[in-house]
């Protein structure tokens, strides 16, 4: 297995790809990825975030994780995978407490004890607070960006080498702007079932483009979570629908996505971050 370099190449050890499976015996897969929420200035906790309607109605989850070994006193991946499945799953997450926020988070220890049991240990690359913007850096950027969306659509995977499918789009609207006064973005992308909790996520590797002109250097940004996107009917009405977890069955669809995406913004992160703190410290885990 190669060795991430470069920002690209660490966002392939980002996410993990998850597959629900619900009481009625209905499987789907979606999207799930690594950040670090701020304790204070010195400790952080890990999670995996995803999409509170992924794991609604689930009985099971499976995640496919790659195995750490050390190299030189650093963690590398192993070039191995193993999966960690966890049953009565919707119990193990903390959902955002906002009702209209799409976002919940799977404290990383759960999976990291799991994966103990089998003698294995997990490489993920994870995000934290420094790729969240601020409003005055977002307000920064150009109307017109390039993103990129990075999970497993229709549930598509390299499942040789477990790495997830790279998708690029641009921004259609401005990252500085609350799409119709709500906490949310869209971008120009092919959004598809399975994609549901892939980060969005402006790169730059060497040269970048601002308001005042080029400049030299890597930037990654986290724009946010992609959710949900516009369908049109067979009437070709638009109407608004989660994103949902891949069905692994195949179905009649009525209508079809539109090659827009919406996505929650990161800012709803750090306040998933502060709940899920709460929630930890009052259950004696942190």
């Amino acid at each position: 297995m190669f060795k991430p370099v470069t920002i690209a190449e660490q966002l392939l050890f980002n996410t993990v790809r998850i597959q629900v499976q619900t009481r009625d015996g209905a499987s789907r897969v979606g999207t799930g990825f690594f950040f670090d929420f701020p304790i204070n200035a010195n400790k952080s906790v890990s999670a995996v975030i995803t999409n509170k309607h992924l794991i609604a109605d689930a009985h099971t989850g499976k995640f496919e994780l790659h195995e750490a070994e050390t190299v030189n006193g650093k963690p590398q991946p192993a070039g191995k995978f193993f999966t960690v499945t966890l049953s009565v799953f919707p119990n193990y997450w903390i959902a955002h407490p906002g009702t209209n926020i799409d976002l919940c988070a799977l404290p990383l220890q759960v999976l990291t004890a799991e994966a103990q049991k089998q003698g294995k240990a997990i490489y993920a690359v994870r995000l934290d607070q420094r790729q969240i913007p601020s409003f005055e850096a977002l307000e920064a950027l150009s109307a017109v960006e390039d993103v990129l969306m990075i999970g497993y659509p229709t549930g598509l995977w390299d499942e040789v080498n477990n790495l997830p499918i790279v998708r690029r789009g641009i921004t259609a609207t401005h990252p500085g702007v609350d799409f119709c006064g709500k906490s949310m973005g869209v971008i120009d992308a092919a959004c598809f079932p399975g994609s549901s909790g892939s980060p969005v996520v402006l790169v730059n590797e060497s040269i970048y483009n601002t308001k005042t002109g080029a400049k030299l250097g890597n930037r990654a940004v986290l724009l946010g979570v992609l959710f949900a996107g516009p369908r049109m009917t067979a009437e070709g009405e638009i109407a608004i629908a989660d994103i949902p977890g891949n069905n692994a069955e195949p179905a009649v669809r009525e209508s079809v996505m539109i090659n827009l995406g919406y996505y929650v913004k990161a800012r709803e992160i750090l306040f998933l971050g502060e709940h899920v703190v709460r929630v930890l410290r009052a259950r004696g885990a942190l």
